[in-house]
């Protein structure tokens, strides 16, 4: 185990310890609150309700800090796809694979925000939690992004592995795996 890594586990359980928080089943403990990482595919809304169902909530990253935890647990997790299989059905599924295995290659990932005013250029975007908005402080778009527009609105948020797990809007019809808080 890697320096690095001794050091978030160590972390991880002395916040456990001291503040005796826990996470029920299927939630595990990153930083200071709990996430559930999906192996299905959804659309936004479908995820959205799967989160709800599970306890939770999608994933509300509002500090670069836990941006940065989900970022590192997605890199190391087993998802990464080698070729041309990491294409999936969504709006980018036209993009010329890259030949070469990358741990940033791999499943994409939804989480809780959205954009709630398609008027405003670059978006409005807000963090949903139980049904209640509020606004971003902290982003990370990916290049380019966002890139939804007027007459093609991309309303929803994922983490993309193709851009090193940064945020990118998509069409909310669009699925992906996703990731769940509590």
């Amino acid at each position: 185990m890697g320096m690095i890594n001794r050091v978030i586990f160590a972390a991880c359980i002395f916040y456990t310890i001291v503040s005796g928080k826990r996470c029920s089943y299927p939630y595990r403990m990153l930083g200071s609150n709990c996430y559930y990482f999906s192996t299905d595919k959804a659309s936004w809304d479908e995820a959205y309700v799967n989160c709800f169902h599970k306890g939770g909530y999608l994933a509300n990253l509002e500090t670069l800090h836990e941006y940065l935890i989900i970022r590192y647990k997605l890199a190391g997790m087993k998802n990464a796809h080698c070729g041309c299989d990491w294409l999936i059905e969504d709006a980018y599924s036209s993009m010329a694979p890259d030949t070469t295995c990358d741990v940033f290659r791999g499943q994409h990932y939804a989480i809780g925000g959205r954009d709630v005013n398609r008027e405003i250029k670059g978006g409005d975007w807000r963090w949903v939690r139980n049904g209640r908005v509020s606004k971003m402080s902290f982003f990370s778009f990916g290049p380019g992004e966002p890139g939804g527009t007027k007459a093609s609105p991309q309303l929803c948020l994922w983490l993309y592995s193709n851009h090193q797990y940064q945020f990118i809007d998509v069409h909310c019809n669009s699925v992906a795996r996703y990731v769940c808080e509590k």
